[in-house]
């Protein structure tokens, strides 16, 4: 009886690690995606930017 209850609280920790490193992986993709999200409208910005530059010296 002993050993099914040891058994038993190990296979609970192992789950506890799993549910614990599924949940870590989640949050740094929803990071990443943000980070990316974010360098994109970085990346939008510049080109309006460039492209109003540009725009400009063609009409002087």
């Amino acid at each position: 009886m002993g050993s099914a209850r040891a058994t038993a609280i190990v296979f609970t920790i192992i789950n506890f690690a799993i549910i614990i490193a599924i949940i870590i992986g989640i949050y740094k993709a929803i990071q990443g995606f943000k980070n990316y999200v974010n360098r994109n409208k970085e990346m939008e910005k510049k080109i309006d930017i460039i492209l109003n530059n540009l725009e400009n010296k063609k009409d002087n």
